[in-house]
């Protein structure tokens, strides 16, 4: 209370320091949370902490934002007012002091030794505690926990109680400061401390609820664990008196003085509770802590918001065009966070002027850049949908044609303006841009096939590139991707050239001769009864005959055993991706020929591929599906009504768009157990070949024509199902090594 005085109190002229004593605040400028944001170096495990652990959390940013709430403007007769109190009676100057909130009274403990004498009097404590009734939003301190002391720890600087750095916030479950090396050191769990005699100490020892604990992740925030003996943090030199006291009262007691028990029982019992309330009370100032570092920071997160916009108008009223300056928003707020500006005065707007207008220009460049760019890839495109729909697969992509020559004065043109570039001139460099580009692609690719005896032309070569044992691979996207594994001939390779795989930046560049696809090729070629050396891609698609793998196993579903039919570029890819997997069983291809018959019967069991229903559909006629893709339906229907064609042609009219990858067909599966080798002679032509195992064939003859002894010859036939049968030969230790694209 007041009246509560020190029996002799110091005169002004008694207690006069060199420096004159001031009121609290009254030499204070403009915060802009200095005082929460800067200081002295820190003392922390981490290089950048205030990077780490947020804008604020690095200083007591409680004393901060109680600062900045509650301060108040400096009277004009504060001069006057100071000279006044110093004169006043201590009676009347303690009167005064009891309407002040704990941080001042904690600053004007530290304004002079004579001012700390009276404010920390014990018989002024009266004074601290109506202090804190009437501020009761703060956290009331532990009983035994003197007011001036909690104080302290609430407002008090963040100096370490064990290093003497800057950097440590209060834990109040130890009522101790700790930097953040030093709680990692003078701290542990309860898995890490051992008795006198080196054991572990069990979980249930009654030592852990007599000594102070800590549940704060670390040092620098007051962000606590889950309150459970696992997550809890001891001070190392509050365990080790208390495990000595408690073991040698054992042994006393053990040793027949008995009557050390209750005391013992009863001293725990108070201790143990006097702790449990200090961990109540910690949890409570730890969220209030929490809610006012959430205050702080949000005020510090609106005023850098506000800086941000107010920057952003300004850098407007410079000239700077507004789709750059949005564009650079968060740079702007990265800078204005980096350099601490909470008040954008016009000396912080000039200083980091060079450097938001540097970043605004080359956002200006870039996007100046992008919008020439994507002008000549407009005029690119209306250029490409003039072209045959045919040859758009074949066509280099529209982020090419900014490498012609002839655009190169109006990319680099100064970066004032866009600028415009005449469609017709533009156009008029594309068709030898084309002819280069394919030129150039072309002979790279004739460049990997192997040398053969005698000089031959480009001609030639691409010629000998449409064989059917010229396959080659993608090295950038064959593991990722199937679209890469497998490329026969010239167009194939073409439209892999021009697309960009999924994830790709760029067009893939490495490309090699397959050995063993070629190898696989060869067999196939022969399995059929033509000449590799001379049989071509288009005759092997034209004949499309059905190939089983001979090295495979067989599967049984729905009670079906069989083996997979391919066609003979699925046959190859087969091949590739079984060697992909380092599959033994398919080092050497082994291909099975259907008969006519067999293949007949699988084709026609066989979905359509594509499928109608997949969006890989496009109009042949016009260009306007250039940039999307239907299902079948959706384009035969544009081509009914646009076109005025009655019965549209699919694959003449409507096309499968193949400047997309088409998700590759599930193969039909042959049964051979029991073997789909019959046919019945009773039933007339249908729509359909059907081919039957013996016992289902029995049956349908038996239901359908009422034949119980069924005659082979008369009312069924055997047919042949597999026509030959080849194998690859082993590839020989001279073979020339495959040449890779680049080499």
């Amino acid at each position: 209370m007041a009246s509560e005085v020190p029996e002799t109190l110091p005169t002004p002229e008694e207690n006069a320091v060199e420096q004159e004593p001031s009121l609290p605040y009254e030499d204070l400028a403009e915060l802009e949370f200095s005082q929460v944001r800067q200081g002295p170096r820190i003392s922390s495990v981490h290089n950048f902490p205030e990077q780490f652990y947020g804008p604020v959390s690095i200083r007591n940013f409680i004393a901060g934002h109680t600062k900045k709430v509650l301060r108040t403007s400096v009277s004009k007769n504060a001069l006057i007012l100071r000279e006044v109190f110093i004169r006043l009676p201590i009676e009347l100057k303690l009167c005064v002091l009891e309407h002040l909130h704990p941080l001042d009274l904690y600053h004007f403990s530290q304004v002079s030794k004579a001012l700390r004498r009276i404010i920390m009097d014990p018989k002024a404590a009266g004074v601290w505690k109506t202090s804190f009734e009437h501020h009761s939003g703060l956290p009331k301190p532990p009983p035994f926990v003197a007011r001036p002391q909690w104080a302290h720890m609430l407002f008090g600087p963040g100096i370490c109680g064990e290093c003497g750095k800057l950097g440590a916030l209060t834990d109040f479950g130890l009522l101790k400061r700790h930097c953040e090396p030093c709680m990692l050191t003078c701290t542990n769990f309860t898995n890490g401390f051992k008795d006198t005699c080196g054991r572990g100490v069990p979980q249930d020892h009654a030592i852990w609820s007599l000594i102070p604990r800590s549940y704060r992740y670390n040092a620098m925030r007051y962000t606590s664990a889950h309150q459970t003996q696992s997550n809890a943090r001891f001070v190392e030199k509050d365990f080790r008196p208390m495990i000595k006291k408690i073991t040698l009262i054992h042994l006393l007691i053990d040793n027949g003085v008995s009557q050390l028990s209750e005391p013992f029982d009863e001293y725990k019992e108070a201790l143990s509770a006097r702790i449990a309330e200090l961990n109540e009370r910690a949890a409570e100032t730890n969220s209030w802590a929490l809610e006012m570092y959430r205050l702080c920071t949000n005020e510090c997160d609106n005023a850098y918001r506000d800086n941000t916009e107010t920057y952003k108008k300004r850098l407007l009223n410079l000239g700077h065009e507004a789709q750059d300056v949005d564009y650079v928003q968060y740079s702007i707020s990265h800078a204005l966070r980096k350099n601490v500006v909470l008040n954008l005065t016009r000396k912080a707007f000039r200083k980091l002027r060079p450097l938001v207008e540097q970043i605004v220009r080359t956002r200006k460049e870039n996007r100046l850049k992008v919008e020439r760019q994507q002008l000549i890839q407009g005029i690119y495109k209306d250029y490409l949908k003039s072209q045959n729909p045919d040859s758009w697969q074949y066509l280099p992509q529209e982020h090419l044609v900014r490498d012609i020559d002839g655009f190169s004065d109006f990319l680099n043109a100064p970066f004032d303006k866009r600028g415009d570039l005449s469609p017709g001139f533009a156009a008029s460099l594309f068709p030898d841009f084309i002819s280069n580009w394919t030129r150039t692609q072309q002979e790279e690719t004739v460049g990997l096939l192997p040398q053969v005896g005698g000089e031959e032309d480009i001609l030639a070569k691409l010629r000998r590139l449409e064989l059917v044992t010229s396959v080659f691979t993608c090295n950038d996207c064959k593991y990722k991707y199937a679209d890469g594994r497998v490329l026969l001939g010239w167009n194939n390779i073409c439209r892999h050239k021009r697309g960009l795989v999924p994830g790709h930046t760029s067009p893939c560049g490495s490309y090699t001769l397959d050995e063993d696809a070629v190898a696989a090729a060869t067999a196939l070629v022969s399995c059929v009864g033509l000449d590799p050396s001379t049989t071509t891609i288009k005759q092997m698609d034209e004949r499309d005959d059905r190939f089983m793998c001979g090295n495979c196993m067989s599967e049984t579903s729905r009670g079906v055993t069989g083996l997979r039919v391919y066609t003979w570029r699925e046959c190859i890819y087969h091949v590739v991706e079984e060697t992909l997997q380092n599959d033994p069983v398919h080092s050497l291809a082994s291909w099975i020929l259907l008969t006519p018959e067999a293949a007949r019967f699988v084709k026609e069991q066989e979905h359509p591929h594509p499928h109608p229903v997949q969006e890989v559909w496009r109009c042949n006629l016009c260009a306007e599906h250039f940039d999307t893709r239907l299902i079948q339906s959706q384009a035969i229907d544009h081509v009914k009504q646009v076109h005025c064609i009655k019965e549209p042609v699919v694959g003449v009219d409507v096309v499968v768009d193949r400047r997309q990858n088409v998700r590759r067909r599930r193969p039909f599966r042959l049964g051979l157990d029991p073997a789909f080798e019959y046919r019945c002679d009773r039933c007339p032509e249908m729509g359909i070949y059907k081919l039957w195992p013996l016992e289902k064939l029995m049956e349908h003859l038996l239901k359908k024509h009422k034949i119980s002894e069924a005659i082979e010859g008369e009312d069924w036939t055997k047919i042949k199902v597999i026509a030959n049968t080849a194998s690859a030969s082993p590839s020989t230790d001279d073979s020339p090594e495959p040449i890779t694209e680049g080499q």
